[in-house]
């Protein structure tokens, strides 16, 4: 007897920010417990810094998002210290121990040496899990912004070893609430949770006095709000009272995600197309072992992106996974024949070059469509624009 499963309607808002697996956070969790030479709070920062720079396959070519580096220069660990405010003691020491605990590799190839964060790949993969749900990829995002607040500094320094862990758990939190029972939730302020100063004091393994500290580094991305407070008075036994003041005690916080941190599923449709075929193109120059340079692979993206907004206007006629998967293929298997004849290191702009066989992939395509498809693509376009596709009637 089979099971029919009812499919989830999209949710309407997700965090803004990179992917992290579940996998990786337990391997984090439990290397942080170990008695004998446990993971510190630099060598999670750095990793966690790491998934800025990923490709889909988990592929790092570049260590740096200023596009003035050179190439040469990219894979410089100096550029992660400079980005994100920490000295470069720091970085290489926690980069030299995500390679021995093999967090991240080296891989080498015709091209040089990249670095890949171990595992990414596979656990990036898409399952059919409809009767194999223990397939399924576990991730959750990290807030762009918490990369940009700039926090890993201060928690380094003042020495708060599980402070990245506890930042990952809470990012968990509000991937989860949106995925599961907040999917159709309108106004993000709605999406709180709440935490014991008990919870906070275990898992930061720290006072009360620290954790107040720590929540005041994370402020404005995290926001803790008490809820529950307990006044403690001084003892009446003056000869025995060490405390002479009244202390106001914190037993409950109220916490929430600032709301530039999330963004609202108006293109869901577009984008999952797009992270599809990023997904499929990283694949393929990954297995192929095509050289391509890291700013290359951004312009191969833009191609991408450029692909997916075309497909949506062929939605109509029920031919945009369709266009997507011919351009696609179309261009892989040309990437390919190229680096097997050993043609591929004359192209200078690698990007352009790519653009120009996406285009000429659509234009092969659309001289596959019928006169009713094109018909019916023209004058839906012509009702949301004013004016007809110059790519169909140019043909």
């Amino acid at each position: 007897m089979s099971i029919l499963l009812k499919p989830q309607e999209p949710q309407n808002y997700t965090v803004d920010g990179v992917k992290f697996f579940k996998k990786h956070l337990d391997k984090l969790r439990y290397d942080s417990m170990v008695t004998d030479h446990p993971i510190t709070s630099s060598e999670i920062s750095v990793f966690m810094i790491l998934h800025l720079y990923t490709d889909d396959m988990g592929q790092i070519r570049s260590l740096t998002k200023d596009p003035s580096v050179s190439d040469r220069k990219q894979l410089c660990i100096s550029n992660l210290s400079t980005e994100h405010n920490l000295s470069y003691e720091t970085v290489k020491k926690a980069f030299d121990s995500l390679l021995s605990r093999k967090y991240i590799s080296e891989v080498y190839s015709s091209n040089g040496m990249h670095y890949e964060i171990v595992d990414y790949a596979i656990y990036n993969q898409k399952f059919d899990n409809s009767f194999q749900p223990e397939k399924k990829s576990s991730y959750f995002r990290i807030p762009v912004a918490l990369f940009q607040e700039k926090v890993f500094g201060p928690l380094i320094k003042q020495r708060y070893h599980t402070g990245p862990i506890l930042l990952l758990e809470l990012c968990q939190y509000f991937s989860v609430q949106l995925g599961t029972n907040r999917r159709n939730v309108e106004d993000i302020e709605a999406v709180q949770g709440e935490r014991t100063m008990a919870y906070l004091k275990k898992t930061l393994n720290t006072t009360a006095k620290r954790v107040r500290n720590f929540l005041s580094i994370i402020k404005n991305i995290f926001m803790f709000k008490p809820i529950e407070l307990k006044v403690k008075n001084p003892s009446q036994d003056r000869k025995g009272r060490k405390r002479t003041f009244t202390q106001i005690c914190i037993d409950k916080f109220k916490f929430s995600l600032n709301e530039a941190c999330f963004k609202r599923n108006d293109e869901l449709n577009e984008r999952k197309s797009f992270a599809r075929v990023r997904k499929e193109v990283a694949a393929r120059i990954k297995n192929a072992n095509i050289p391509v340079k890291w700013r290359d692979m951004k312009d191969i993206e833009k191609s991408l992106n450029r692909m997916v907004k075309l497909s949506t206007h062929l939605e109509v006629v029920d031919k945009a996974q369709k266009m997507l998967n011919y351009t696609v293929s179309k261009v892989a298997d040309t990437l390919e024949n190229l680096h097997i004849d050993g043609e591929l290191s004359s192209i200078n702009r690698l990007g352009a070059f790519v653009n120009k066989c996406f285009s000429n992939a659509f234009e092969d395509f659309t001289k596959l469509l019928n006169s009713d498809d094109r018909i019916q693509v023209m004058t839906e376009y012509h009702k949301t624009y004013g004016y007809y596709p110059e790519f169909l009637t140019q043909k």
